[in-house]
């Protein structure tokens, strides 16, 4: 067996051996499904649910099976197989252990169970994750999904009964002690570049248990802002309290926001400095596009959308057009004023009921590629790519006329016999001489 930090490489006859030290129920597996699925994807899910179902043919260490069954069951190769392992194991969702018997190597995958909602949301590295991959939206609507049901309050006197008051206590009883062993997931953090023990040191105003007691939190901020050391370690040491010397991860997460926004506008700037042959854009004249332009750079995307679908369209604005609206927003490098210009565009100018996506991020793709930066540059590529086509138009209009069709001379001949009155001008002689000489034609058919 050889490793590294890329992949493991086995063979597919390596035994294989399956623990768990809870029972996992579907409650558990609904919550890997809902809230873990998005950022381990949906086939090392897969292998997480074969695995559980696989426990109870794992009682016995005589029943050995190889990797070939979880592979062809999966339908991947050996590497992938490898690499969605690897992903439910940095989840913490399992623990691989490997060991070489009599029989040769084998692995033993000990299964964990997911950790409680409540949990999962106070871990921030899990939580950041499924924020990136499915949204604000998604993300508060699995967090209500998960949170207290029902009313919000109950008034009133509790007049439960109390456990005495209907069983009796039964204290002559022997009941065997069985040891349980609760093991529930954790994620195992260990950032290659970024050390941890060296940021702490750095931080001032606060003590290291402190610093400690954020470990995940600080990780995670470093693995989302892509934040060294030093300058997460300023960030910490800004936002401890003068009072109670603490750690205040919302001020953080402020912070670190603004230095973001800052980083990609002065990226933005320098490209715009450093890009060959920046063009004036010219002055818009129109007063509608004026009036488009300024509607476009002061109202939010979402807010923008509904206008255009509800007031000039009496529409309605449909969930995949709002979440390819926020993808646009989180993905693309244009700017909101651009994308609302691009939301008018397609609904309005193109005439469509609603935002397609395959037509949306083409046009969205090629106005990164010629650097629409402003509403204005977006205006214009709309007129060259208007021009462009009227221009094709007419050039095939013109190409048609010019091909004239050229009509035989036995067809002009016909027309000249149909002109001077009927077919009983040609001479009957010449008439049957044809005939004959069609019937003595052999064909193929």
């Amino acid at each position: 067996m050889t490793k590294s930090h890329e992949t493991i490489e086995f063979h597919a006859t390596s035994g294989v051996f399956i623990q768990s030290d809870h029972l996992i129920n579907p409650d558990d597996l609904e919550r890997v499904f809902n809230l873990y699925l998005p950022f381990i994807g949906a086939t090392s899910y897969a292998l997480y649910h074969l695995l559980v179902n696989e426990l109870p043919f794992a009682n016995s260490h005589l029943h050995r099976q190889d990797h070939n069954f979880l592979i062809d069951s999966l339908n991947v190769s050996l590497p992938n197989f490898v690499k969605f392992r690897r992903r439910l194991e940095a989840a913490g969702l399992i623990k691989t252990y490997h060991e070489n018997d009599a029989v040769g190597e084998v692995y033993g995958y000990r299964l964990l169970t997911p950790l409680s909602a409540e949990k999962f949301f106070k871990e921030p590295l899990l939580a950041s994750l499924l924020y990136k991959f499915v949204g604000e939206e998604r993300y508060l609507e699995l967090q209500k999904r998960y949170d207290k049901q029902g009313q919000d309050v109950l008034v009133g006197n509790d007049i439960s009964a109390r456990f005495l008051h209907v069983f009796q206590n039964q204290n002559d009883m022997n009941i065997p002690k069985t040891p349980i062993v609760y093991q529930e997931a954790q994620v195992q953090i260990d950032p290659v570049n970024f050390k941890f023990d060296d940021f702490a040191d750095m931080i001032h105003g606060a003590s290291r248990d402190e610093v400690e007691k954020h470990h995940n939190f600080l990780v995670a901020m470093h693995l989302n802002y892509g934040v060294d050391e030093v300058t997460l370690a300023n960030v910490v040491s800004q936002s401890v309290t003068l009072d109670k010397h603490e750690i205040n991860e919302r001020d953080i997460q402020r912070q670190l926001r603004s230095i973001s926004n800052n980083m990609r506008l002065s990226k933005t700037a320098t490209e715009k400095i450093l890009r060959p042959n920046d063009e004036q854009v010219p002055e818009i004249k129109n007063s509608e596009a004026r009036a488009l332009i300024e509607l476009a750079r002061h109202t939010n995307a979402q807010d923008f959308l509904m206008y255009v679908k509800t007031t000039l369209k009496n529409g309605l604005v449909l969930k995949n057009e709002r979440d390819l609206v926020d993808y646009l927003l989180a993905q693309s490098a244009l700017s909101m004023a651009v994308i609302n210009i691009l939301v008018h565009y397609v609904l309005i100018g193109l005439q469509n009921d609603s935002l397609k996506a395959a037509l949306v991020t083409t046009i969205a793709d090629s106005w990164t590629q010629n650097h629409v930066d402003s509403p204005e540059k977006a205006l214009i590529q709309i007129q060259q790519h208007q021009q462009a086509s009227q221009t094709r138009q007419e050039k095939r209009f013109s190409r048609s006329k010019k091909m004239e069709k050229t009509t035989p001379k036995f067809l002009k001949q016909a027309e000249a016999t149909l002109e001077s009155g009927s077919l009983d001008s040609v001479p009957s002689d010449e008439a049957a001489a044809a005939l004959a000489k069609l019937k003595n034609i052999k064909t193929k058919n």
